[in-house]
């Protein structure tokens, strides 16, 4: 089982998707870190949850009205800043995994420029997204990428087909899905089918950590990967 810090590793005093939640995060044993990635408008890729800044800044402003410049100085609830996408992965080492997962669709064509200027950071990335054209379009340009198509829950494929061929297409690595919408036969269905499971909580649940591991996930994304029985060695899936 892989383990990926859920935002690196984000508790009370400190803040998701900053340095020092990545840093807590390999100090924990994970074998990589998910984060967030979004454009800023002067067209540079940051790393941030939510489309505004309200929930983590009190600021009523959207993530692509600010320059990147002006998003790091951004003081966060908690601990930390904005950080750039430059500087996460200059701060995670080879050969940490890094699962970037695209919220803003603009921000792909940017990310796609940037991993093909590196087969090393290649090697150890995951593209993850709820948007299956963005998984499309990396499919086309980074075949090499190993790419993670999210759902918000579980669609049963007797009731709505039409989804999972469309899932298919992106011809994913694995296929994610929150931990409450997983159990034995989901996972062994997936599996048949050739994909690899992931599974990711919406609470910083030790709970559901530790479901993870008992349903045997092959890609946990976890808040609480302190939870977790881990090696401190890093590997690749």
């Amino acid at each position: 089982m892989l383990v990926l810090g859920h935002r690196g590793m984000p508790n009370r005093r400190v803040t998701e998707n900053t340095l020092l939640s990545f840093i807590q995060a390999i100090q924990a044993g994970v074998d990589g870190v998910e984060f967030d990635v979004r454009l800023s408008r002067d067209g540079q890729l940051v790393i941030y949850h939510d489309g505004i800044l309200d929930r983590l800044a009190g600021d009523a402003r959207k993530i692509n009205e600010l320059t990147a410049k002006e998003l790091a100085l951004i003081e966060l609830r908690g601990a930390g800043n904005i950080p750039s996408l430059n500087e996460l992965t200059t701060a995670i080492p080879s050969p940490l995994i890094l699962d970037f997962e695209i919220k803003d669709p603009e921000a792909a064509p940017l990310l796609f420029a940037k991993l093909n200027t590196s087969a090393g950071l290649r090697e150890r990335t995951i593209v993850s997204s709820f948007h299956l054209d963005v998984l499309n379009a990396c499919k086309e340009q980074l075949p090499d990428v190993r790419r993670l198509v999210l759902m918000h829950g579980w669609v049963a494929p007797g009731r709505r087909r039409v989804i999972w061929p469309q899932i298919f297409e992106t011809e994913p690595w694995a296929v994610g899905t929150r931990i409450g919408a997983l159990n034995d036969s989901r996972i062994r269905w997936l599996r048949a089918r050739g994909y690899k499971v992931a599974a990711y909580e919406n609470r910083t649940s030790a709970r559901a950590a530790r479901r993870m591991a008992k349903l045997g996930v092959d890609v946990a994304i976890t808040y609480r990967p302190d939870a977790l029985h881990i090696d401190s060695t890093p590997g690749i899936m």
